[in-house]
């Protein structure tokens, strides 16, 4: 499978924004309001005092990231999931993930456009990276994560840093937070190519990528491997 990532999606750099506010990543229509992306209430992230509930994280708070340790939080947005005087739009609609499907120690709640960031053996053929980020609403029907319309509205939170940061979320989740920078992303690109460590996949990348891993949930673990077929030997007269 090695080289199959550049066979099926060539080697330009794959880029991405999410903005933050209920029109970055989020939706507006008259009298209603929402936001796509950022933590539920309830989210547990890790900080030098250990777990915390995002809605307690306040700005200058450090928070534990998942490239360069402890980090500042610069910025807190608010919201809700959906408010409005219609029923939340499908495109809107959270997911559950259960405990263990993301590394995740409790059941977690997700928003669709929140990026989360995925180990795997296949990522790592796929894309030459272990690590891949993908949005959550590529997970709908992965290791029991389901999506569907809230019962109640639903607190949000939005952590900000001076650079994109990926934070521990539910003690093991990965989750991308983004940066304070609202600049055009090819100037960035061209300035600071590092700075676009955190590239999540297309639906097509992710698609493949989740298909691989279940191949590899669905392996029992200590399965003896059959040995290599040997050469018939001629028998001695």
């Amino acid at each position: 499978m090695f080289g199959l990532k550049t066979k099926m999606f060539g080697k330009e750099p794959r880029t991405y924004r999410q903005d933050s506010g209920s029109s970055w990543g989020g939706y507006n229509a008259t009298r209603s309001t929402g936001m796509a992306s950022g933590l539920v209430a309830g989210t547990m992230v890790a900080t030098p005092h250990g777990w915390r509930p995002v809605e307690a994280i306040v700005t200058g708070d450090l928070v534990l990231t998942f490239d360069r340790g402890l980090q500042p939080v610069r910025a807190i947005t608010r919201g809700v999931n959906w408010s409005g005087d219609l029923p939340c739009p499908t495109s809107l609609w959270p997911l559950t993930v259960p405990a263990g499907a993301l590394g995740n120690q409790d059941p977690m709640t997700l928003l669709p456009e929140q990026c989360v960031m995925v180990e795997s053996d296949a990522g790592d053929v796929l894309f030459d990276d272990p690590f891949t980020l993908l949005s959550a609403a590529e997970l709908h029907g992965f290791r029991g994560i389901l999506r569907g319309m809230p019962d109640a509205e639903l607190e949000v939170i939005q952590l900000q840093f001076d650079d994109d940061e990926v934070v521990f979320a539910n003690a093991g989740a990965l989750v991308f937070c983004p940066s304070l920078r609202v600049i055009n992303m090819d100037a960035l690109m061209a300035v600071r190519p590092d700075a676009m460590r955190y590239l999540p996949l297309s639906a097509v990348e992710a698609e493949l990528l989740l298909d691989c891993i279940e191949d590899e949930d669905e392996i029992p673990m200590n399965t003896p491997v059959a040995p290599a077929a040997q050469p018939m030997r001629a028998s001695r007269i």
